[in-house]
């Protein structure tokens, strides 16, 4: 009886770590909720359990990684990625 609630409840504190980690990067509650469906889907499945649960850990050690950043940095990278974005849409706009 205890295996089936591993089972059960594995998945779903995997999700929501991952839930929680993609919400903290992206602030976008349904970028997180999707995310977050494969680990659950998946390990109630019991399929790929560890493609699943080793998405729930990068998404975590990343959270963790970018909260003990330094302002600083996340500056300069936020800068980069709007240079970088601007670029690529000149670059679609000419068709270059």
């Amino acid at each position: 009886m205890e295996s089936y609630i591993i089972k059960f409840l594995k998945p779903v504190a995997l999700s929501a770590i991952c839930a929680v980690s993609v919400f903290y990067l992206t602030k976008s509650f349904s970028a997180a909720f999707v995310v977050s469906l494969v680990p659950l889907l998946l390990g109630w499945l019991g399929i790929m359990q560890g493609f699943a649960y080793g998405l729930a850990t990068v998404a975590f050690l990343v959270s963790a990684a970018w909260a003990v950043t330094p302002p600083q940095v996340k500056l300069f990278l936020s800068e980069q990625a709007v240079q970088a974005a601007e670029s690529l849409n000149q670059e679609m706009k000419t068709g270059k």
